[in-house]
């Protein structure tokens, strides 16, 4: 039942501390963290800071320079990010930068992802690379203070930073739940601001096939949401139109963050199988392709390259490999012709890792660079996997000490703590006594630690099979950890509780530039930040002057089925919160925001 009262809230992060047990603290981290500048929060930590004397006051005068037009675009995001956070909205200008503006500069001396911030009497920002510098701005936007309306400031410091792992990645689930393009750009955002590299975005699965191909066009038409965890978003989903995620890899590259696309071949396929079965159906298998036709072998390279000739930014393309069933495989003619024309081959597997192989070389000549789940890592036989892909462990059922010692690059997303699914998840604080050389798995706490590092390139935090309406909610702090445990090594970044402290400062300024509604919660959770014992109250306010806001339980996007938010919501059994602001002629504009709630007796069950 879902009633209206009047109770004081609190703030939703203040509500949503995690209640969890303890836990020893990793022996391989550093005791104690590295001094930093009274009253200033950062995630992650800069590497060198040096504080000076006094503020550096934002004016109605401030512009934002760039030393090159190519820096156009991160201007402008800076800008309203800045008039977000504080209602001023510092205006775009060409060189040369005065006193009072913040002035963006491309430094060919600093390589890689190292940068520098200096504020003096003006806000001086150095890096080799756009997206090195994007990183650089979301450090200003950090620093700045904020007390009043059309009022802020900056410290003076003199940063140089860097980070130690390059490859910190988000993935979220397009091929199992329904994205919209704006949630997808909140995602987006989010990355940006705690400065994770890249997007990975799993497009196909069984359910969904969300890629818009001109070739194989009838592919994603019968697309059916999972809805094994919560109600679907909507009755049926479309593909994106290429328009679409055109749009959203340069939204994605203008705000420092690299898409990385994802079609999961050959196993769960089973949507694109069923939609296109005369290219890609095996006989007595609905989620596998036939890799032993060479008309299918021709079909994925067409899919492929269409794929890549709609994510151009980024320099990676993840062609899956996982949980591969070759039930059937054996019995089809074209297997027999295959072991015919090449002697090498003895088992289906082998086929395997030749069709892996196949899909590695597609990636290749385009230029790009391969990522591949664990299972495509097969050392020995006829076609083991070229030393060029990278290799992402996820379940340990491949050694990533094997991995890593025979040559190949590794990303560590294993699920023990690097996985949500749904409440199948580590807590923040479980988390933050991780580092990215500490592989776990399903299940069980215990670790297989890598300790030569000199092929891990990085991390990941993945969520499987989560609405859209519950990302921001169970990313937000998680990715924060995982950022900083990549983006300095050495653990000298303080306690959970010190981190802890840094993150509701910044996670406050993250929230005002992710949501237009802020949400307040009053209520105790157990267990996780979605469960309930009691019931919660939930006050939404609008912050922005005109719109009415809308709201749902039942996880639908709009429609006529929303209701007017009139007063606080009294929750005392499972919703999903999705709620907009509306213009008024109806038309929702800006994006969705969104929270899973469940009560401890649907916990139980």
């Amino acid at each position: 039942m879902i009633s209206t009262s009047h109770r004081p809230s609190v703030s939703l992060r203040a509500a949503l501390l995690p209640i969890v047990a303890a836990i020893v603290p990793l022996t391989s981290f550093a005791e104690e963290a590295r001094p930093a500048a009274a009253g200033i929060h950062l995630i992650p930590p800069v590497k060198t800071l040096v504080p000076a004397q006094g503020e550096f006051a934002l004016s109605p005068a401030t512009r934002i320079v760039c030393s090159n037009p190519e820096l156009s675009p991160l201007a402008a995001i800076l800008s309203r990010e800045i008039s977000t956070l504080c209602g001023i909205t510092p205006a775009a200008s060409a060189m040369p930068s005065r006193a009072g503006d913040i002035s963006l500069h491309l430094d060919p001396a600093l390589k890689g992802e190292a940068y520098t911030v200096k504020i003096d009497e003006q806000a001086e920002i150095r890096a080799g690379n756009y997206q090195a510098l994007a990183s650089a701005t979301v450090t200003l936007l950090q620093l700045l203070r904020h007390e009043e309306p059309g009022k802020a400031s900056l410290p003076r410091v003199q940063i140089s930073d860097q980070p130690d792992l390059a490859f910190r990645s988000a993935m979220i689930d397009l091929g199992r739940k329904y994205h919209s393009v704006g949630g997808i750009k909140q995602v987006v955002q989010l990355c940006r601001f705690y400065k994770i590299r890249y997007l990975h975005l799993h497009l196909s699965d069984d359910q969904l096939f969300m890629f818009p191909s001109k070739r194989f066009s009838k592919a994603g038409k019968t697309n059916a949401e999972f809805a094994r965890f919560e109600p679907a978003a909507q009755e049926k989903s479309e593909p994106y139109s290429r328009e679409e995620l055109v749009d959203l890899d340069r939204f994605a590259r203008e705000h420092g963050v690299l898409i990385i696309p994802e079609i999961d071949l050959p196993g769960h396929s089973g949507r694109l199988i069923a939609n296109e079965p005369r290219d890609f159906a095996m006989p007595g298998n609905g989620s596998t392709v036939h890799i032993a036709n060479p008309k299918t072998c021709e079909a994925v390279e067409a899919l492929l390259n269409e794929v890549m000739d709609v994510f151009q930014s980024g320099p990676y393309v993840h062609i899956g490999a996982d949980e591969v069933s070759l039930a059937g495989l054996e019995e089809t003619p074209e297997y027999r012709d295959a072991l015919k024309k090449d002697p090498t081959l003895k088992t289906p597997h082998d086929l395997y890792c030749k069709f892996v192989n196949h899909l590695h070389s597609i990636v290749t000549k385009r230029g790009k660079k391969t990522l591949v789940w664990e299972e495509g890592w097969n050392p020995g036989g006829p076609y083991p996997l070229p030393k060029d892909a990278v290799v992402v462990v996820w379940s340990q059922g491949r050694n990533p000490v094997d991995i890593a010692s025979s040559g190949y690059s590794i990303v560590n997303t294993t699920w023990t703590p690097l996985y949500i699914v749904r409440d199948n998840k580590k807590s923040p604080e479980f988390l933050h006594a991780w580092n990215p050389s500490l592989f776990g798995r399903e299940n069980s706490e215990e670790y297989t630690h890598l300790e030569d590092t000199s092929k891990l390139i990085g991390a990941q935090l993945t969520s499987w099979e989560n609405s859209e309406a519950i990302e921001i909610q169970s990313m937000r702090e998680r990715l924060a950890i995982v950022a900083e445990r990549c983006w300095d090594r050495s653990g000298a970044t303080g306690d959970y509780a010190s981190f802890r402290q840094r993150w509701e400062k910044t996670d406050a300024k993250l929230d005002l530039i992710v949501h237009p509604i802020a949400m307040e919660v009053d209520g105790k959770f157990t267990r996780d930040e979605n469960t309930f014992s009691e019931p919660i109250t939930v006050r939404l306010t609008s912050r922005k002057e005109g719109f009415t806001i809308r709201y749902t339980l039942d996880n639908t996007l709009p429609n006529s089925g929303w209701k007017d938010y009139e007063a606080p919501l009294a929750i005392d059994r499972t919703v999903f919160l999705r709620a907009g602001l509306f213009d008024r002629r109806g038309k929702q504009t800006g994006p969705l925001l969104g929270a899973w709630f469940r009560s401890e007796a649907d916990a139980k069950r």
